[in-house]
């Protein structure tokens, strides 16, 4: 599942911003913005690039990390949880940046 925290308060600043929850598909939208800010930001000229934006690090986006691959796939930084008592308990938290085992 995307990481909790960073959804609960993506999902809150939206609500105040326009006076209801987002749409399932909004932080997906929001990432894609984010990421070409967050190398804008840093500096990089070519921040609309296909070298730029898919670099391996990848970025902190607004349900966790994720990152961009040439062929136009993705790859997000889940956590995994199971069901206890009808509620998803995580198990294993989400990875905070891309690296290490499994990345």
């Amino acid at each position: 599942m995307p990481h909790p925290t960073m959804t609960t308060k993506f999902n809150a600043r939206y609500n105040a911003a326009f006076g209801k929850p987002p749409m399932p598909i909004a932080s997906i939208a929001y990432d894609g913005i984010a990421a070409i800010g967050a190398l804008v930001k840093s500096g990089k000229s070519n921040a609309l690039t296909t070298a730029a934006l898919t670099q391996g690090s990848g970025f902190v986006g607004a349900s966790g990390i994720f990152r961009l691959f040439p062929d136009g796939s993705n790859q997000r930084g889940l956590a995994i949880a199971e069901i206890r008592n009808r509620q998803p308990v995580i198990i294993d938290p989400a990875p905070r940046s891309f690296g290490g085992a499994g990345f």
